[in-house]
């Protein structure tokens, strides 16, 4: 499933503490250039390499089914009633009965059980009724009393069939089975039925062994009216007419888990593509796959690029594998109303319309979002789906494994986009962001419930995963690597893996014991900063490692882990220099010509590096003459910011740097810059007028200049990074009062609004001109924007430019208007997974809009939990939007209080790191005010 990123702000903090470990071997805990030391034969520090973690060693299994029972097939028959929503099910169970029972427990939640016949050996054994039936709300699980045990009279298992007829809802939420809007043929407003299983709604539409490890194989059957399209994971086996209604009947699936289970029904169009992508033919060559996409019939127009995309990643992925796509065909789905941007069902992935809707008008960046998401999807048709994570809190082996599959295919598609460095400066951010804060959590997290589940859908799980991935497979190099992920999707294919048995086929692959190396990172939160003594005269740095905080620095107990870090040392007359710091202290030699050294060549380890004042300034000096590569003076940028925010070093010594980065084109070292500006003004704009106008000054003398040598046209021959440069320093130049940008914008818009058919501008600018119209326009501009989001067709609006729209509406800096779209946010007219998209450019747009959005959001929380459900990770999002920009303790304590008496569900993880992340803006604004 593809993450939405949450917003990021910050870095690091320091500890000085020291932990006892073994100084015997090695240099001073450093290997040298030895990348490749076997287990056994080196120290191994006590907190450094731990046994691998046993798969739910500590999980409290009273929240997982008995296992009596073991589901082996199940046969589904479904009849939604479009109009009432009722649905009306039936399911026949094979299972192995394992032992003797008095009740069969199974997950079954909004779904009600009119009578269970239980079968062993084809014999009728037990039939009951409601009354024999009870739920556990908590629990999601039917607890079925049998009127007499079963089974187990000779302690062999047997096998056993459950008949179990069920009534149910079509869902109000974007869970379960749900109604999405579209348009029909005609061109109305219509409904279509989708389901989104991940991770625990299986068990809303039928009854069952809803977790990961419980694989079985699936027939399904659905009744639906004949004008309607229906999918699902595998082909149409047959279709039965019943004059207005049609019962399709689907092939037999593989085995899989319950939360890949996948059906849409409703008026569909599709285009279609043969990818060369199955088991081998007798010749040699691979059987065709029919890969389509399909949408509601208005948009059949929009996806040919999407489709191009699938099919050319789909060929990619198998030779990349060396595993034929497992299923017979390949579906996608553009769905209107999704929570997450995808959804990996096993062969019908579906995905938000603004990841496949592709057109000559959508924007670059979309565009790259749309490879990447599409390839993220893809690959989990194997590493997640053909190989599933035995439990959740192994979660990070699917989502971290296909981000990094996600950017990597991009990569290899459009390497002129640099993917990398774009993950560098925003989703490895995102990681170590949320990763430097107390409140965070191992990667392989304890799950011990249902309601544990939805939240570790988060930075940490998908970013870094995909970051400790990317380190990783540096260290082994990628042909190693890929060797080893074979090996592994090959012996567990059909049925589940852990952590360990990926660090297994790694180790036999590269004979360096991964599992010793990666327990650090995989079963303990956190990460470190490698501190550099410079100060010896003989060209020895002097290095020491402690976990990084936000908030300063970490007690004995939180800084006893010692990681195993790759260093990746270069100078300005050496190569990259692969050595590894796995003890608390260790030290590198530098060449004594070196001018200036860097840490962590290319970004690849997940730490962050605090340089002496010295050593920056030469980086600096190598910067300004560009000795370094965009991404490696990314990782100095970085991390000089972050160390500002935890007090590593103060504000005035960065602020005194910048100039050092003028000179400097790489778009992406530009939007690091732009994201420091924002994090200064978050922080220091509520102190006074005179902070926020010194603020607005600083970045309006960055990007002004930038922005009028880029002007507003772009090349056809053009880096596609100058054009990603040109789009952002626009905004950033009229966000800091460029009156010259901010003219022009509104100019544009203008003549666009009273001239559809003419676009006077790039469509990569649409986006912001639309903001910048709004923010410094005047009710007119607002009303103006307003109706081209509700009809997007007589403006020739592509999806992303439609929310664009939508966010600009929630740029105005008025604040009537503000309340005005807030409660347009919650109406009919918005969709529920786009509300935070009006939040999130709302809580950007003024520096006081966060206090009028929190006084809305009190007012109107019960409001805001009906639109989006109790539960709903959507909601998680909106209150880590609401709560996230403020940055002093008192407002930290009022909200604290105010949630004190609500359910937090849906999002108590979130919260304690929003409270954190305000508290560490606070600090840093105490410490450095008189700076």
């Amino acid at each position: 499933m593809a993450l939405k990123p949450d917003v990021s702000a910050f870095g690091v903090s320091d500890s000085n503490s020291e932990a006892t470990v073994p100084e015997e071997g090695g240099v001073d805990g450093v290997c040298g250039d030895d990348m490749s030391a076997k287990a056994g034969e080196g120290p191994e520090p006590a907190d450094f390499c731990g046994k691998t973690i046993t798969h739910n060693n500590d999980l409290d299994t009273t929240d997982m089914l008995p296992t009596s029972l073991s589901p082996t097939h199940y046969d589904i028959h479904l009849h939604p009633n479009i109009e009432s929503g009722h649905v009306v099910g039936s399911v026949a169970i094979d299972a192995m009965l394992n032992e003797r029972v008095e009740r069969i427990v199974l997950h079954a939640k909004t779904i009600d059980i009119q009578s269970v016949t239980v079968y062993l050996q084809s014999a009728v054994v037990a039939s009951v009724g409601p009354e024999a039936i009870s739920y556990d709300a908590e629990l999601e699980t039917a607890v079925i009393e049998l009127p007499s045990a079963v089974g187990g009279v000779a302690d062999v298992p047997e096998c056993a069939q459950l008949i179990i007829a069920f009534t149910g809802m079509v869902s109000d939420g974007m869970y379960g089975l749900y109604y999405s809007k579209c348009r029909d043929r005609s061109g109305e407003m219509s409904r279509m039925l989708v389901t989104q299983f991940q991770a625990k709604c299986a068990r809303m539409v039928f009854p069952c062994w809803d977790e990961p490890a419980t694989k079985a194989e699936f027939t399904l059957s659905l009744t639906v009216p004949t004008s309607f399209t229906a999918l699902s994971n595998m082909p149409v086996a047959h279709t039965a007419d019943h004059g207005a209604l049609k019962t399709v009947y689907f092939e037999r699936s593989p085995r899989m888990s319950t939360y890949l289970l996948a059906i849409v029904a409703g008026e569909l169009d599709y285009i279609e593509a043969v990818s060369c992508s199955g088991p081998h033919t007798s010749s040699g060559e691979r059987q065709p796959i029919v890969c389509r996409i399909y949408t509601p019939p208005a948009d059949i127009d929009k996806v040919q690029f999407s489709l191009d995309t699938a099919v050319r990643v789909l060929e990619r992925l198998v030779d990349m594998f060396d595993y034929a796509y497992p299923l017979p065909k390949l579906d996608l789905v553009a769905v209107p109303e999704l929570e997450a941007g995808g959804m990996e069902n096993w062969g019908l992935v579906l995905f938000r319309t603004v990841r496949l809707f592709i057109t000559k008008q959508t924007s670059l960046w979309i565009r790259q979002k749309a490879v990447y998401v599409i390839a993220h999807e893809l690959s989990h048709q194997w590493f997640g789906n053909l190989v599933t994570m035995a439990w959740w809190d192994d979660l990070w082996l699917n989502e971290g494994f296909a981000t990094w599959i996600g950017i990597y295919m991009t990569d290899q598609l459009y390497p002129e986009w640099r993917r990398w460095d774009h993950f560098v400066i925003e989703d490895r951010q995102a990681a170590l962001s949320a990763d430097s804060l107390r409140s965070s959590h191992p990667i392989q997290v304890t799950i011990k419930g249902s309601a544990d589940i939805d939240q570790v859908f988060d930075s940490i799980t998908y970013y870094k995963g995909c970051s400790l991935i990317r380190m990783l497979s540096a260290h082994l190099g990628i042909d190693v690597f890929m060797a080893g992920v074979r090996a592994y999707l090959a012996k567990h294919a059909y049925s589940t893996a852990t952590t360990s048995d990926l660090w297994q086929a790694l180790e036999c692959a590269s004979g360096i014991d991964v599992a010793c190396m990666m327990h650090s990172w995989t079963a303990h939160v956190g990460y470190p900063v490698i501190t550099v003594d410079d100060s010896a005269d003989d060209n020895v740095l002097q290095l020491h490692q402690h976990r990084y905080l936000h908030s300063g620095k970490p007690t004995p107990e939180e800084d006893r882990i010692v990681w195993w870090v790759p260093l990746g040392l270069m100078t300005s007359n050496s190569e990259a220099a692969h050595e590894i710091l796995h003890k608390r202290s260790g030290h590198v030699k530098v060449p004594a010509s070196a001018r200036w050294f860097k840490l962590n060549y290319d970004n690849a380890g997940l730490y962050r590096v605090c340089y002496s004042r010295t050593a920056l300034q030469r980086l600096a000096v190598a910067i300004q003459q560009g000795e370094l590569r965009t991404i490696d003076v990314v990782g100095v940028l970085n991390d000089t910011l972050a160390l500002v925010t935890s007090g590593y070093l103060r504000t005035s010594a960065l602020l005194d740097m910048l100039a050092s980065f003028k000179t400097v084109d790489g778009y992406v070292v530009w939007q690091i810059l732009g994201f420091f500006l924002e994090n200064l003004f978050l922080t220091w704009a509520d102190r006074s007028e005179t902070i926020r106008d010194q603020i607005r000054e600083l970045a309006r003398s960055m990007f002004a200049p930038k922005a009028a040598a880029l002007g507003w046209t772009h090349r056809v021959d053009e880096d596609p990074l100058v054009a990603r440069l040109r789009t952002i320093s626009i905004p950033r130049a009229a966000w800091a009062g460029d009156t010259s940008v901010i003219d022009q914008a509104c100019r544009l818009f203008t003549e666009f609004y009273l001239n559809p058919d003419d676009k006077p501008f790039h469509h990569d600018f649409t986006a912001s001109i639309f903001e910048i119209a709004v923010r410094n326009g005047d009710d007119i501009n607002y009303a103006r924007v307003c109706e081209m989001y509700e009809d997007s067709q007589r403006w020739h609006l592509s999806e992303d430019h439609r929310m664009a729209a939508l966010g600009a509406m929630a740029s105005s800096r008025n604040e009537k208007l503000m309340w005005q779209t807030l409660e347009y946010a919650l109406s009919d007219h918005v969709l529920p997974q786009d509300i935070n998209i009006v939040i999130g450019f709302m809580i950007s747009s003024h520096y006081r809009s966060k206090h009028v959005l929190w006084k809305w959001f009190c007012i109107n929380y019960q409001r805001v939990v009906d639109r989006l459900g109790e539960c709903s990770a959507l909601l998680g999002h909106v209150v880590g939007t609401v709560i996230g920009e403020f940055a002093n303790e008192e407002m930290a304590t009022e909200i604290e209080a105010w949630f004190a008496d609500k359910r937090t569900t849906a999002f108590d993880r979130t919260l304690p790191q929003s409270l954190e992340f305000i508290r560490v803006r606070a600090a840093w604004y105490y410490r450095d005010k008189d700076d």
